[in-house]
């Protein structure tokens, strides 16, 4: 929970206060006041829930990240073993195969940012 959450309830709390006493007090700016910071106080909220969503979906990219690097190189290591057994114990087309393979993964993986991700 994150600054604005936190004061956005304050806001929604202070503001239904506010609305009940000028409720009972005839104060009808009062009542309005209260309103107004219920209002207030519920966008903040709720702009706060949008920021502790988004650096949720932050903090869970990494490790998703770092499952497609673990993926490609399993994918790595499963074509190594394709192409040995393939082409024998010919150790310069391995590293060859593995080099293009590992190059198309890098490109896959960093090659497609934009200018404005670097």
């Amino acid at each position: 929970m994150n600054e604005d959450r936190i004061e956005g309830t304050t806001k929604k709390v202070v503001g239904t206060v506010q609305e009940a006493i000028g409720g009972v007090t005839n104060d009808d700016q009062l009542d309005a006041k209260g309103k107004l910071n219920q209002a207030v106080g519920t966008v903040q909220d709720g702009y706060g829930k949008v920021r502790d969503k988004v650096k949720d979906l932050i903090d869970d990219a990494t490790p998703a990240a770092r499952d497609a690097v673990d993926t490609g190189r399993d994918y790595v290591r499963r074509g190594a073993a394709v192409v040995t057994r393939t082409t024998g114990d010919n150790t310069a087309l391995i590293l060859i195969a593995a080099g293009v393979v590992g190059a198309a993964i890098g490109w896959l993986a960093f090659g497609r940012r934009s200018k404005t991700d670097a």
